[in-house]
């Protein structure tokens, strides 16, 4: 049975494990880290990521969003620099055996400095590019509808000590300004502990969410990390979740949600009603092909973050049969989205967060 608290205290041990590997390298070439006690933020800072997630419970709310901000971002710091010291590694052992160690004792500390402004200006970039989330418009024709319904579809919000209060304040400001007929969140509302959003309040700006046919859910991963969705459906009650359950939207267009994968992998595709248009809502885009089967009309997914950022990306890419865009299987297509939010920390070198306004025109 996967412990995330055993996880999370892995991950601070590796994080620190590369931060030697790390400050040796950055240790040549910045005079500021030239004295061996320098080493020791590279040992402790990475148990800051793992301090966000375990001890949630035991501390205030603004130490906490330290800890996560801290964490996250070191995290990604000790990753990027890590890699850049495997490229500094091996231009090492060329030069060793080329026999041209005076040539790397000569350039080392200027390329120890060159990879320490490269990471800081990833950083940034990554940095900026997740806090700045953009529309995606996709457009569906159907005669199975007469009147027109635009649908918000967002998913992977993570709120937690890293998207807080502001967080969900900015986003649904953004939501109403779309002027949606309805909203549809694809899963990982939370990012692992509820109490927080509830002592940090921000699952209450979601009852200021404008749609005149209302907003809709279904459960992701990360949902059950608390092992309580039923008081997050409680609290986020302006929310209709749907739990492996149909629902009609307008005459003639039906909503089903699944239940999650990995909680519940066995659940089969409900079965639609073909002079319908039906739409499939699943956090994790691995029915496809079920949905296609069942003639569904539109497949809504999440979960990938379309990787979120590099290595990962190649590995989502690899992993699923759409990691992100849109794409038609027979006559269902297929929207996965690259989420709103971010997992660990607002960085992102993949596709930017987003929101998906989906246009269904139905017959003159």
């Amino acid at each position: 049975m996967f412990n995330r608290i055993v996880f999370f205290w892995k991950i601070g041990c590796i994080g620190a494990l590369l931060g030697c590997v790390n400050w040796f390298m950055y240790h040549q070439g910045l005079p500021f880290l030239s004295s061996w006690w320098t080493l020791l933020p590279f040992l402790l800072l990475p148990f800051s990521f793992s301090l966000a997630y375990n001890a949630i419970h035991a501390v205030p709310s603004w130490l906490e969003k330290i800890f996560a901000w801290t964490g996250g971002y070191w995290f990604v710091f000790t990753l990027y620099s890590f890699f850049f010291a495997l490229l500094y590694g091996l231009a090492f052992l060329l030069c060793a055996l080329s026999r041209s160690l005076s040539l790397w004792h000569l350039y080392a500390p200027l390329a120890a400095q060159v990879l320490f402004v490269l990471c800081l200006l990833l950083l940034c970039y990554g940095s900026w590019h997740a806090l700045h989330p953009i529309t995606r418009t996709v457009t569906v024709q159907t005669d199975k509808l007469t009147a027109p319904v635009t649908l918000a579809f967002l998913t992977d919000l993570h709120l937690g000590p890293l998207q807080s209060n502001w967080y969900s304040r900015r986003l649904v400001k953004r939501i109403n300004d779309l002027s949606a007929d309805a909203v549809i969140l694809g899963g990982d509302l939370i990012d692992a502990h509820l109490d927080f959003v509830l002592r940090d309040g921000s699952y209450r700006a979601f009852e200021q969410i404008k749609a005149r046919l209302g907003t809709y859910a279904v459960f992701g991963n990360h949902d059950f990390f608390d092992g309580d969705i039923d008081r997050e459906d409680q609290y986020f009650s302006s929310i209709r979740f749907l739990r492996h359950e149909q629902w009609e939207l307008v005459p003639g267009l039906v909503l089903t949600g699944l239940n999650d994968y990995i909680h519940f992998p066995s659940a089969a595709v409900p079965a639609c009603d073909p002079g319908q248009f039906n739409i499939l809502i699943d956090h994790e885009p691995l029915r496809i092909s079920q949905a296609e089967a069942a003639g569904y009309d539109l497949y809504l997914g999440g979960h990938t973050h379309a990787g979120q950022f590099f290595p990962v990306t190649a590995i989502t890419n690899r992993l699923y049969q759409l990691n992100y865009g849109s794409r038609y299987f027979g006559k269902l297509l297929a929207i996965v989205s690259s989420g709103y939010g971010s997992w660990g920390m607002p960085f992102r070198t993949g596709p930017a967060p987003e929101i998906v306004v989906i246009k269904i025109k139905g017959r003159p």
